[in-house]
């Protein structure tokens, strides 16, 4: 009994392949949807409600100015500018979420290779935004950095 609708079983094959790859392709899609592109997106930073303090002592390289270093435990990078000025930058690229590393004193992001200075500055993009700035204050006498 012959079926002029039925297919073989490597025309089976070939169009079930097709198909999975198709449903996989959307499920990947689906999953950038939210701007997240892989285990290395993260969620944006926040500094706690009442701030983040940081005793400048436990991080040496901030003893100098301009240069980058990123808080242990946190997606802050800190930058010393001047004798009692600081700035704190999200380490999570504004192109698409991805969390930013510290690399010859820049931000650098290693999924599109989106490049900031160490001001948070775009600098090669794809990202046309600046990292996501906290506001710092700097107490002197006890050599502790508030972030927020």
């Amino acid at each position: 009994m012959a079926c002029k609708d039925c297919l073989n079983r490597r025309e089976f094959l070939a169009k079930s392949t097709v198909g999975a790859a198709a449903a996989a392709a959307l499920v990947a899609i689906e999953g950038c949807g939210d701007g997240q592109i892989g285990p290395s997106a993260v969620s944006q930073p926040t500094v706690p409600t009442n701030g983040l303090s940081v005793k400048i002592a436990d991080y040496p390289a901030l003893a100098s100015n301009n240069v980058l270093v990123q808080l242990n435990g946190a997606d802050i990078g800190v930058v010393r500018t001047g004798a009692t000025t600081f700035v704190a930058s999200s380490m999570v690229c504004t192109h698409e979420g991805c969390e930013t590393s510290v690399r010859n004193n820049q931000f650098s992001c290693p999924c599109h290779d989106s490049l900031f200075s160490a001001t948070g500055a775009v600098l090669r993009g794809p990202a046309t935004r600046n990292l996501d700035g906290f506001a710092t204050s700097f107490d002197a006498t006890t050599g502790t950095l508030r972030i927020g």
